[in-house]
């Protein structure tokens, strides 16, 4: 029987890994930047349009962009520490990915909870170096 299980996916740090890290982070800052500007745009608009809206609903939609612009903001202030964290890694430390789900085959007589405990798979440069508790 197939069971899902977490799977931890960390790399060994490189230079390679920073600046790959480090670049990715940059173009998610920038998506976060545009996207804070268009909602910038979406409440110019709004604002022109106010006095023909009803009071009730133009509150509630001003409401709904400041909600958005704070929440975009809260995300790019998250990308940025997690860009400078990446900056002071030292080669040799770990860096972890995120988790993904895996399947593991469980059989009667396996030990079920070494079956499913935390996996790893370890990585250097993209390429996979080891697995643990396959």
């Amino acid at each position: 029987m197939l069971i899902k299980r977490q799977v931890l996916v960390k790399s060994f740090v490189t230079e390679d890994l920073k600046r790959d890290l480090i670049e990715r982070f940059n173009k998610l800052i920038e998506l976060s930047e545009k996207r804070i500007s268009e909602i910038v745009s979406e409440e110019k608009k709004l604002l022109l349009t106010a006095p023909t809206i009803e009071p009730a609903y133009l509150q509630a939609v001003k409401n709904k962009i400041k909600e958005q612009k704070e929440e975009e903001e809260r995300i790019k202030e998250n990308l940025i520490k997690e860009r400078e964290n990446i900056k002071l890694l030292k080669d040799g430390e770990f860096y972890l990915h995120g988790v993904v789900e895996g399947f593991v085959d469980v059989k009667e007589g396996d030990d079920f909870w070494k079956k499913i405990q935390e996996t790893e798979i370890i990585l250097r440069d993209g390429k996979v170096v080891e697995i643990k508790n396959e």
